[in-house]
C-alpha cells in the first residue's frame, strides 16, 4: 500500500498534534521556543496552506499545539520557581499610615439589608397574590380595522386612501 503526500503529510501533522505532551522539551526549545524556529514554522504553515488547505490546516494545528506545549511546559517551569502565597485574611489588615498629619478617616458602615439582600420584607408588602376584578380585558378594536374583510376597500375609499 502507497501513501500519498497528501495523507502522509496529515498522518505526521496528526501524530505531532497528538504526541506533542510527549516531545522532549529541547526539541521544543529548539523549534519553537527560538525566533527562527518559530519564523521557520510560520513560513512552513504559510507554504503548504497555498499548496493544499486541508493539510495546510493540519500543519497549522500541530504547529499550535506545539507553541501551546512549550507554553504549558514554561508556565509549570515558572509556577514551580514563585514562592506559594500564603493565605489572606481581611482581619490581619493593618491600618495604613496617615499621608497627612492629622488624617481622618470615617468609621466603616455596614451595609444595609436593602444594599444586598433579595429576601421579601415586612416593607416590601405580601407574598401572596389577590385578584383585582373579574376581568381587566378592556380592550377594543380600532376604528380603523374593519370588522369584515370585505368592508376593506369601502373603508379606504371612503377615507380617500384608494380609488376604484
Amino acid at each position: 500500500m502507497r501513501f500519498s503526500p497528501t495523507l502522509t503529510a496529515l498522518l505526521v501533522s496528526c501524530a505531532v498534534f497528538v504526541l506533542s505532551p510527549f516531545i522532549p522539551s529541547w526539541i521544543l526549545n529548539l523549534t519553537v521556543g527560538t525566533t527562527v524556529g518559530s519564523l521557520f514554522l510560520l513560513v512552513l504553515v504559510l507554504i503548504v496552506l497555498q499548496s493544499d488547505i486541508v493539510v495546510g490546516l493540519a500543519t497549522f494545528l500541530a504547529v499550535a499545539a506545539l507553541f501551546l506545549e512549550n507554553r504549558r511546559r514554561t508556565v509549570t517551569k515558572v509556577a514551580a520557581i514563585l514562592p506559594v502565597k500564603a493565605e489572606f485574611k481581611v482581619e490581619d489588615l493593618a491600618d495604613a499610615p496617615d499621608l497627612v498629619p492629622g488624617e481622618k478617616h470615617p468609621a466603616h458602615k455596614e451595609a444595609d439589608v436593602d444594599d444586598y439582600s433579595f429576601e421579601p420584607t415586612e416593607e416590601s408588602g405580601k407574598n401572596s397574590f389577590e385578584r383585582v376584578d373579574e376581568s381587566q380585558d378592556d380592550k377594543q378594536p380600532l376604528e380603523t380595522v374593519p370588522p369584515v374583510p370585505s368592508v376593506v376597500s369601502e373603508l379606504l375609499q371612503d377615507k380617500g386612501l384608494a380609488q376604484i
